[in-house]
């Protein structure tokens, strides 16, 4: 880690007290070490905030590095996170990308703590490779380079040393809260877009994950597996073959029991945007020329048309995976 060593000896990182400083020379190491491509390095690199051009995103971007660095290895409290807020649709390429810059000044503090922790190298470089799949995300869904027009929520836990990629999946450390305070603590899993939901690396990255936590977070033991997703709607099973990935992976789960929802439209945009990864409205329900731009090339692309024409919604749903013996 050649790269992240020499942006820590070069002095870059956020300090709550001393204020934001950005990576100098050393930002293109960290860039690829956060596995940002090329055309977003040199995009990037063009938007860095200053502090006398652009104050209002310098503020920004130090506030967010700040809020990072304050929690950092904290666990998800039991009353939740919430997501960065995406910034205005006309925001310049400077705020488009305040966010990348926020996160990669964390990048040396984080390298810092999963190596006190034990963390494999190879992890910490899968979970902050998050920067350069959101950038993709982005550039995919928006035509524009940057993170900011995406709420962010696995990044910023990501680079606090809450969220880990480790093989098929990413796990986020949490408080598990009943009644009246913290009762232990679980995983949040998650399944990252980068391919196909393969039965057996889903398992082999669960078995990975309880060897990993057990070893490097003692002090937090780990009850289950909690998973809240589209994934786990059951009426995916109309649509979808029953030896299919994704109905093979919601039959390892204990679902629980669904509770209204204030916004009945939340899970066909959430499907939309992380299942299919098209871009969705704010808030309200999915119009016909939403549905227009859906393709019709797989079986969840039309599973996901068919219901919604059909007067149905999509569910997010939670369930729950014990822990490997």
């Amino acid at each position: 880690m050649a790269d992240v060593d020499a942006g820590m000896s070069a002095g870059a990182g956020v300090d709550v007290d001393a204020g934001l400083v950005l990576p100098g020379e050393e930002a293109v190491g960290l860039m690829e070490f956060c596995g940002v491509g090329a055309r977003d390095r040199e995009e990037m690199l063009a938007a860095r905030p200053d502090a006398v051009r652009e104050p209002e995103w310098w503020a920004v971007t130090a506030a967010l590095a700040e809020s990072v660095v304050r929690e950092m290895e904290m666990a998800v409290p039991s009353t939740g996170f919430e997501a960065w807020p995406a910034v205005p649709m006309e925001s310049s390429a400077v705020g488009l990308f305040a966010g990348a810059w926020a996160l990669l000044a964390c990048v040396p503090r984080l390298v810092e703590v999963h190596a006190r922790r034990g963390v494999p190298e190879a992890v910490t470089r899968a979970t902050v490779s998050a920067l350069g799949g959101v950038m993709s995300t982005h550039r995919q869904i928006f035509g524009r380079a940057g993170v900011g027009l995406i709420p962010l929520w696995s990044p910023p836990l990501r680079f606090r040393g809450t969220d880990f990629e480790i093989g098929r999946h990413a796990f986020t450390r949490a408080q598990l809260g009943i009644g009246d305070g913290v009762s232990g603590h679980v995983l949040m899993m998650h399944i990252p877009p980068t391919g196909r939901l393969d039965a057996q690396a889903s398992e082999e990255s669960v078995a990975q994950a309880t060897r990993l936590f057990e070893r490097c977070y003692p002090e937090e033991p780990v009850a289950a597996f909690v998973c809240h997703s589209w994934l786990l709607d059951p009426d995916l099973a109309d649509y979808l073959s029953a030896d299919s990935n994704i109905i093979r992976f919601q039959r390892r789960f204990d679902l629980l029991p669904q509770l209204p929802m204030k916004d009945p439209s939340e899970g066909d945009r959430e499907m939309m945007r992380l299942g299919l990864h098209l871009s969705v409205p704010d808030d309200g329900p999915l119009t016909e020329d939403d549905l227009d731009r859906v393709p019709q090339e797989t079986s969840l692309q039309r599973a996901f048309v068919s219901h919604l024409r059909a007067g149905e919604h999509w569910q997010l749903r939670t369930g729950v995976l014990r822990k490997p013996s």
